[in-house]
């Protein structure tokens, strides 16, 4: 829904470029040696590049209400932040940091309940969309709580898989915007397009957790 739109065309050419920027930072990561320099240099590009499209993503939904957009966007910085946070030491200010992207979580679960409440009148399909993201935001936000909880011993050995787990799943919710957005002009199926690129998340965490576990995985 079009409601007014006070930013130029430049604003949203900005956007996408920090998204895409974003996904071949995530890319480039995952091929590169973790722990290296590199790979926590491309780790970091898709961070920052992530957070801040999240962000302007926010700011655009004041023009044209998208609720499903809103939901990925404040999704996405629950999780870039708490994998920016798995790897930090407990401290005062790490545990503020962590109730901030708690509470991101446990918004984006409302947020998407109050849509399939709203969907649900009328009728169809269409509150399983936001019904399926409610749960997988729901695991999230259980997920972050147990961790929070957690002494600083308890976190040792729980912080690798974190970090991997939370940065998969922002890289999926990097690739899954655009392709909905552009699904039509992609031609690919809806259900597709809303769906497939969020197996890229398991896919990624059960391959390098696997390696890690079997102490495959080469590090920097």
């Amino acid at each position: 829904m079009n409601i007014w739109d006070p930013f130029h065309p430049v604003a949203y050419l900005l956007h996408a470029i920090l998204g895409f920027a974003g996904i071949f930072g995530a890319i480039a990561a995952l091929a590169l040696v973790k722990g290296s320099a590199s790979h926590i240099l491309a780790g970091r590009v898709f961070a920052a590049a992530a957070a801040v499209a999240a962000a302007t993503a926010l700011v655009f939904s004041f023009t044209t209400f998208a609720p499903m957009a809103i939901a990925s966007a404040v999704m996405l910085l629950s999780v870039v932040g708490s994998a920016i946070l798995a790897h930090r030491s407990k401290s005062p200010s790490v545990a503020a940091a962590e109730v901030v992207t708690t509470l991101l979580m446990a918004f984006v679960v409302l947020w998407l309940l109050y849509g399939v409440a709203m969907a649900l009148p009328h009728g169809g399909f269409l509150w399983i969309p936001p019904m399926f993201l409610a749960c997988v935001s729901a695991a999230l936000l259980i997920n972050d709580i147990r961790f929070i909880r957690l002494a600083e011993v308890g976190r040792e050995s729980k912080r690798l898989p974190r970090h991997l787990s939370r940065m998969a799943f922002a890289f999926a919710i990097a690739l899954h915007e655009p392709i909905v957005v552009f699904s039509d002009d992609l031609n690919i199926h809806p259900i597709v397009a809303f769906y497939g690129p969020l197996i890229v998340w398991p896919a990624i965490f059960f391959f390098f957790n696997s390696r890690i576990k079997n102490n495959s995985l080469t590090l920097g």
